[in-house]
């Protein structure tokens, strides 16, 4: 299964310091959705482990990413391999960085994600929202560590999280009620 992904935002950061966030790989590891840990190797590749889940499935993704390409300041590519609950993927994540001032920067983005094995054949067509979300979320963060503004869409994620506090705290207190009749 392939998912290919493209898009462009502008933040108020001068071209310099948005490669330097985008072409360290210890800067840009931690931006990735569920980030969990990461681990420099002598390659000069970094390990990553994020927390992925399908449903009600939950497990941790492992990725070796790798600056495939690096042209400051103008270009950043990634590439990556890695391995989910008895899947295997491919990633491929580029950046292009273009001077629109002294304090602007536009951030040309496209990438490709390819996955095989058990989990696409469990999970199927599951896969490509989910795998849209984190790419925007991830997205999402690139644009705040580059000092711009959360987009609005960010907001509807945060209120489905606010809605499932809520459900969970008029659970608790439906036991608490069932309790005190008993």
């Amino acid at each position: 299964m392939a998912i290919e992904f493209a898009g462009e935002f502008t933040v108020a950061t001068p071209r310099d310091e948005a490669y330097a966030v985008l072409s360290e790989t210890q800067n840009f590891a931690p931006l990735l959705p569920s980030y969990k840990s990461h681990e420099l190797k002598d390659d000069g590749s970094v390990d990553v482990n994020i927390k992925v889940g399908v449903g009600k499935i939950r497990g941790t993704a492992s990725i070796n990413l790798t600056l495939d390409e690096s042209e400051a300041p103008l270009h950043a590519k990634y590439v990556g391999k890695g391995s989910v609950m008895g899947g295997v993927f491919n990633l491929i994540s580029e950046f292009n960085l273009e001077e629109l001032g002294p304090e602007e920067t536009r951030v040309t983005w496209r990438g490709e994600l390819v996955m095989f094995g058990k989990l696409v054949s469990l999970a199927g067509g599951m896969l490509k929202p989910i795998a849209n979300r984190d790419i925007n979320r991830l997205i999402t963060a690139i644009q705040i560590a580059l000092g711009g503004e959360e987009p609005e869409e960010v907001a509807e994620p945060r209120a489905g999280w606010m809605l499932r506090l809520l459900a969970w705290i008029r659970r608790l207190f439906s036991r608490g009620a069932r309790h005190a009749e008993n």
